[in-house]
């Protein structure tokens, strides 16, 4: 199988060699690893397009972007029978670069949040993350 950071590097080129938009879908089965390969892909890009400016003591806009995941997984990753990170929700995300193929910016759109869960859990299963530690005694 083909390595992430080489499909990473191939849209990248692409992108740098046609001026024409890129995309790497990274889908499979639960537990295959997408959440995993899109934190991978997005510090891939984050390493070697590194804009290189930012104000002392602040973040760069790369260290900002790979920062952003923790948070959503924390709001929409669950413990299930399967895995203990598990997505339960999709992600569209969109990431920008300047005309020099340094990263300008991020966006990203989520859907098909799995809002049964907030009430409703299989057994062995757990809630979201951050609701979890918010009602557990842990």
């Amino acid at each position: 199988w083909p390595h992430i950071f080489a499909i990473a590097e191939g849209a990248y080129q692409g992108m740098q060699n046609t001026g024409c938009n890129q995309s790497i879908l990274i889908t499979g089965e639960s537990g295959a690893g997408k959440t995993e390969n899109t934190k991978k892909v997005i510090s891939y890009f984050a390493t070697i397009c590194s804009s290189g400016k930012r104000k002392e003591g602040e973040a760069s806009l790369e260290d900002k972007i790979v920062q952003t995941n923790p948070v959503l997984e924390a709001w929409g990753n669950a413990k299930t029978v399967r895995d203990d990170n598990s997505s339960r929700f999709g992600k569209f995300i969109r990431i920008h670069f300047n005309s020099q193929g340094k990263l300008s910016g991020a966006d990203m759109v989520v859907y098909l949040l799995e809002k049964s869960r907030l009430t409703y859990q299989q057994p062995l299963e757990r809630c979201y993350h951050a609701f979890y530690n918010l009602m557990s005694d842990q």
